[in-house]
């Protein structure tokens, strides 16, 4: 009994604490830079974008996240599922603290440097990128745009009332033809609620499986490139 009150006390703390990261500046630092969030994969860690990263000529602030829960040791994950008789089930709990703690990163890093708030941009791949789908769902206003590689939408999501709150929101869904683990109907269902809610969506298929590549990294590189000049 004792331990769960400890648990009990302790887990809206864990919750309300910044993710671990890595930051990158850009070459010139200036007063409202631009800013991009990433997370990554299912048993990654931050260091996943490092091509991205690169490709992207340090244009940005550029904020990779790891996530909260790890697993074996060395890897990490923003929450725990499983496949039963065909259905992912996800741990909606852990979901939330992952939600909790990547707001509380975008406010610390708010607070911490010089960012143009109307130009934050969040992405991911796979499981990161089912966390960016929760993250346009749930806020909309927050972001200026975000991209979606390789994933579905969230097992359990709602979106917001007024469709309204989505017109202003730029959505790049990529997604590889070849990928085993996800097809592209999970691709399709996310380009269709997104253009339902009335957000800008690109849609981006490649020959690829579940991976990133060149390729996808020059697409999202071009997608930002034209949000951030406008």
């Amino acid at each position: 009994m004792k331990h769960l009150w400890v648990i009990l006390f302790l887990l809206p703390l864990f919750a309300q604490k910044p993710l671990k990261y890595s930051i990158n500046l850009p070459e010139k630092t200036q007063s409202n830079m631009p800013v991009l969030f990433l997370m990554h994969g299912y048993g990654n860690n931050e260091k996943q974008f490092n091509k991205l990263i690169e490709e992207l000529n340090n244009k940005y602030l550029i904020v990779s996240m790891r996530a909260p829960f790890n697993f074996m040791v060395i890897k990490n994950r923003w929450y725990e599922y499983s496949i039963s008789d065909g259905d992912t089930l996800s741990n909606q709990a852990q979901i939330d603290v992952s939600t909790n703690r990547i707001i509380k990163t975008i406010e610390h890093i708010k607070e911490e440097y010089n960012i143009d708030e109307k130009k934050i941009f969040i992405g991911g791949f796979s499981q990161g990128a089912i966390m960016s789908y929760k993250l346009a769902l749930l806020y909309p206003n927050k972001f200026e745009g975000i991209f979606i590689h390789s994933a579905r939408l969230p097992v359990e999501y709602s979106v917001k009332e007024s469709f309204n709150l989505y017109k202003n929101l730029n959505i790049l869904i990529i997604h590889g033809s070849e990928d085993s683990g996800l097809s592209t109907k999970w691709a399709y269902q996310g380009k269709a609620l997104f253009k339902k809610l009335g957000a800008n969506t690109d849609y981006y298929e490649a020959k690829i499986g579940h991976e990133m590549n060149e390729e996808t990294y020059s697409k999202i590189k071009q997608w930002l490139l034209v949000l951030v000049d406008n």
